[in-house]
């Protein structure tokens, strides 16, 4: 009897947990870079893209933000307003820090949101990006619900 417990205390959540995960694709529509130092760069980004996600919610995402380059150290921060095919909004912080600036993992937080997309105000999710040219870019973003 204590072993069905067990299986029901540990494995259960795991087994009714339920993941978002976001695919999309996109690219960057405008970008104006200023010379802070001999070393540091700081440009002003707008990105456009479209998504699809595992719960059949398609639709169109537009990010505003920073990306400071210093030595080889990259640090993109945007914030992202997004609407599915059902006109639910969802508000986003993008960020990450890394070495890298055509590929990096780093984190979404929701913001706010309407419809399906209140449940997921204050989440932090994992995301992965991947350039195909600087301008065209891939992403996939994982969440725990």
């Amino acid at each position: 009897m204590r072993v069905i417990y067990l299986f029901i205390y540990f494995y259960v959540p795991i087994l009714i947990s339920e993941e978002l995960i976001v695919t999309s694709n996109g690219k960057r529509t405008f970008s104006e870079t200023i010379n802070i130092s001999e070393n540091t760069t700081r440009t002003i980004l707008k990105n456009e893209s479209t998504f699809t996600d595992n719960q059949g919610d398609y639709g169109i995402q537009t990010c505003l933000g920073t990306l400071e380059k210093t030595n080889s150290e990259v640090e993109f921060n945007l914030k992202c307003e997004g609407i599915n095919q059902k006109k639910e909004k969802f508000y986003l912080k993008v960020f990450r820090k890394t070495d890298e600036n055509d590929a990096g993992i780093g984190s979404v937080i929701y913001l706010g949101g309407t419809g399906k997309y209140k449940k997921m105000i204050d989440k932090e999710c994992k995301y992965a990006i991947r350039y195909f040219r600087e301008d065209i870019f891939f992403f996939r973003q994982m969440c725990k619900i």
